[in-house]
């Protein structure tokens, strides 16, 4: 009992074995037809090729079945002694009734030939159908003891059979007439025709050709402007690739031209927010004492600064689109220059104290002396200035801003990373994969407290690439964010820094 147990848990971990075996071969198999023939046009194709063979296999075979008869009477048209021996077989039973009609019965199943029997007076004999026609005086004429078979002469043969010298019976043999060559070449043609449109043809418009023209009529409604059109095909080969590769064109300029649209507006808006703010400072000066117009006039200073920043930002934008088909093809020209690591840490920190008095900015510079920049500092400080402003406007006024400014080991050379801490709202998860578009904003409504067009991080990201660094970042929503700019770095300790 213990073996025969033993042997039963043994067949089954057998059988369990070999069936997630098969089930391992079942799915590799399954995922390699998906790679190879599953995703591939050629494989297709390659099927309605050895579809058409097949009909055509299938043409010749149907007409080798209808024009069977046809075959075998031109063979015995041109081997008559195959015909001579059939008619001495059906005349060797004359003399029995039933055995005669049963030769003949046998004979008309098993060729194309139509056979009847007479007698030398012209009569059929018995067992005989009177299916044709007796033979003629002219025909027997030709009929002798030692030939008494004739030739095939309007698609009939006689074959006599002979009591001594005398004349016993004569069996009359009929072969279907041939059809005319042309008759021949037009069934074969319309076979040939028929089957390469069910197997090839129709087929092939209908998983290829048909897709292809849907295609080209998305393409001219997308051509005309309506910018909505999707093909959503769940195709697996080369055709739904195509497709899906159009639906992702057609979603970029759909939110192109919406971005377009709402630049628009945005910088009517900033436009227009400034102009109107200088407007009432320059009626209120008029009447107003010098200490006061000299306020007034700090203010529209600050104006004209913000308008200042935005016409360049959206100059610097359209120079580099006009200069290069793709966004990230697009880099500003650079004069580059050496640059004391510390000293532009530095004096972006003067720049935004000076600027924003009321803002706490917290500097953390690690061992930077001797560090140098190859680089072209206006354009490297706009940027740094960029990621800077950008937190100020993101974080509440009583939170610090940290400038943190360190030396990284890298096998290629050592980097310099400058990280841009906020403590503010930070950005939605949704939205990380567009901070570095141009013209998207986080905040949509476009507050004053957070103005601008959304080009700052875009032109950044453009500058520090156009330096050999990258700019990237982490943020948390309700947290804050981080922004870090790497650059390459040069070491000259005699470098004033």
């Amino acid at each position: 009992m213990i073996a025969l147990g033993a042997l039963g848990r043994a067949s089954l971990a057998v059988w369990r074995a070999g069936r997630a075996a098969l089930g391992a071969l079942g799915r590799a198999l399954s995922v390699w037809v998906d790679a190879t023939f599953g995703r591939r046009l050629m494989a297709r194709i390659w099927m309605h090729g050895v579809l058409l063979f097949v009909g055509v296999l299938l043409t010749v075979l149907a007409g080798r079945h209808l024009l069977a008869d046809v075959d075998d009477a031109s063979t015995l048209r041109a081997h008559p002694y195959l015909a001579r021996a059939a008619g001495e077989r059906v005349l060797a039973a004359r003399a029995h009734p039933a055995a005669l009609a049963d030769e003949l019965a046998r004979a008309n199943r098993h060729t194309p030939l139509r056979l009847a029997v007479f007698s030398p007076a012209g009569a059929p004999l018995p067992g005989s159908p009177p299916s044709l026609p007796p033979p003629t005086a002219e025909e027997l004429s030709a009929l002798r003891p030692a030939a008494p078979a004739t030739s095939w002469r309007h698609h009939r043969m006689l074959v006599a059979a002979y009591d001594g010298a005398r004349l016993d019976a004569v069996v009359v043999l009929v072969a279907p007439a041939p059809p005319s060559l042309a008759w021949h070449v037009v069934v074969l043609l319309l076979c040939a025709l028929g089957s390469a449109f069910v197997f090839a043809a129709g087929p092939l418009a209908l998983s290829i050709a048909r897709p292809l023209g849907r295609l080209r009529a998305l393409t001219r409604k997308l051509g005309a402007g309506d910018l909505s059109v999707r093909a959503r095909w769940r195709r697996r080969d080369e055709l739904g690739d195509l497709a899906r590769s159009f639906d992702a064109m057609a979603e970029q300029l759909q939110k192109l031209r919406a971005a377009e649209r709402q630049l628009l507006g945005d910088v009517s808006h900033e436009l227009r927010t400034p102009l109107s703010r200088m407007r009432v400072v320059l009626a209120l000066a008029e009447g107003a004492e010098l200490p006061r117009a000299r306020a007034y006039l700090a203010e529209i200073t600050s104006d004209l600064g913000e308008l200042e920043q935005l016409v360049e930002d959206i100059i610097t934008s359209l120079r580099l689109d006009n200069a290069t088909t793709t966004w990230a093809e697009a880099q500003p020209p650079l004069h580059k220059e050496r640059v004391a690591a510390v000293a532009l840490v530095e004096h972006a920190a003067e720049r935004f104290r000076a600027r924003w008095e009321r803002r706490a900015l917290e500097v953390h510079a690690g061992a930077l002396a001797g560090a140098v920049l190859e680089a072209d500092l206006p354009m490297l400080r706009r940027a740094l200035d960029n990621l800077l402003d950008n937190a100020r406007k993101y974080s509440p006024d009583d939170t610090a801003i940290t400038l943190r400014a360190e030396r990284r080991a890298d096998p290629a050379g050592d980097r310099l990373r400058l990280t841009v801490i906020d403590h503010g709202a930070g950005i939605p998860a949704e939205a990380h994969a567009s901070v570095f578009t141009p013209f998207f904003r986080a905040d949509p409504s476009r507050a004053r407290s957070s103005g601008g067009v959304g080009l700052g991080l875009a032109l950044a990201r453009r500058i520090v690439l156009a330096h050999g660094g990258v700019l990237d970042f982490e943020s948390r929503e309700g947290e804050g964010s981080r922004f870090w700019i790497e650059l390459p770095l040069r070491d000259d300790p005699g470098h004033p820094g």
